[in-house]
């Protein structure tokens, strides 16, 4: 029996068995097709990878000290109570989601009064601390920015006479940079108290044939402190001089003045003072200072995005709750303009009157500009 050929517009009838297996394969295709998210555009986008979920927004105070583990700060901007979680999109991440939000991170670790460190437990956790301490600013490393203003005492050594063999030039050229420390090791010693002193101090050296200073007196001084005038006609007796034919006689003055910054008090005064105070009380209190801190921290990162590290601050509070030292302790923070912004806000901080009079302590931060890697 010969088959009937099947034109355009002519179609056999078609069988039950051959229906069944047509609406078979549509159901098929249909339950692929809902399985799978709708690519956009001409071609499906590659998958990406997503950022590791954020963790949950924390108000920004009170800020609480979790021993012995570093007590994390908010990661994102305060946020509204929490909606029910958006629908997941093709490429994985939330519907909607933006790193607009992710702020950098600041952690605050345990305070501690001055002269209680606590001891890292083991090589690893103080090989982490010193790298912290030590911070980054980036691979390859982000050039820091030039200091603004004169954060440090002007200081000016000049050489007004020279009598004898030794050279007005080369005197001058060694004193400038041997003397500008010691000149600043004496200023502070009441400075930290007077942060307007300043003056003229004139000091007469004489030097044997060998170099040597074998004595220096302060002849005029417009410095209103006389320890201060005193310890600079000692420590002048240190100027290394070149040896001459002949002893000379050098006559010196040495001027200095205030910094934009204030000046730290010297190492003989430090004391942790009598006074107590909570961790979670100075916490609390610090919590203030976090929105500045972070402002300080995200015009850093604007010039290097990847800056991180370790601030350790010591502040001494007076008995009524009032800062009026606030210096980085321990750390080397790798952006002194950061520091410098964070010291400032810090010192106009109050904590509550500490029990038992005036107290020193340390409250270290972690700065890290990744919220989701606080350990980086």
């Amino acid at each position: 029996m010969r088959r009937a050929a099947i034109s355009g517009s002519e179609r056999a009838p078609a069988s039950p068995r051959s229906v069944a297996i047509v609406a078979a394969a549509v159901a098929l295709t249909a339950c692929t097709a809902a399985a799978s998210p709708r690519a956009s555009g001409p071609a499906a986008a590659p998958p990406r990878a997503s950022r590791p979920p954020t963790p949950a927004a924390v108000q920004p105070a009170p800020v609480r000290a979790l021993a012995p583990a570093v007590a994390s700060l908010d990661a994102r901007e305060p946020a509204a109570p929490a909606a029910p979680p958006p629908a997941a999109t093709a490429e994985g991440g939330a519907s909607g989601a933006s790193d607009a939000g992710l702020r950098p991170s600041i952690e605050i670790e345990p305070p501690y009064k001055l002269g209680q460190h606590p001891v890292p437990r083991g090589q690893a956790e103080a090989a982490e601390r010193d790298r912290w301490n030590a911070g980054g600013r980036g691979d390859p490393p982000a050039p820091p920015p030039a200091a603004e203003g004169h954060p440090l005492p002007r200081i000016i050594v000049d050489i007004a006479k020279v009598k004898g063999p030794l050279k007005a030039r080369d005197v001058e050229r060694i004193a400038r940079r041997h003397l500008w420390i010691h000149v600043y090791s004496c200023y502070r010693l009441r400075a930290y108290r007077d942060p307007s002193l300043h003056g003229k101090t004139t000091v007469r050296l004489t030097v044997s044939r060998a170099g040597k200073v074998t004595g220096a007196r302060a002849t005029a001084s417009t410095l209103s402190a006389p320890d201060v005038v005193s310890c600079l006609a000692e420590r002048a007796r240190s100027l290394p001089l070149p040896a001459a034919k002949a002893g000379s006689t050098v006559v010196a003055t040495l001027q200095v003045y205030p910094g934009d910054d204030p000046v730290e008090p010297p190492p003989s005064v430090l004391a942790p003072g009598p006074g107590e105070l909570g961790p979670e009380a100075i916490s609390a209190a610090a919590a203030e200072a976090l929105p500045a801190w972070r402002s300080c921290y995200e015009a850093a990162l604007a010039g290097a995005p990847e800056l991180w590290g370790r601030l350790a601050i010591r502040f001494h509070v007076t008995d009524s709750g009032a800062v009026d030292e606030a210096f980085e302790v321990e750390s080397r923070f790798p952006d002194e303009r950061l520091t410098r912004c964070v010291l400032r806000r810090a010192r106009s901080l109050t904590f509550p009157a500490p029990a038992g009079g005036d107290l020193r302590f340390v409250m270290p931060l972690r700065l890290s500009p990744d919220p989701q890697r606080p350990d980086r």
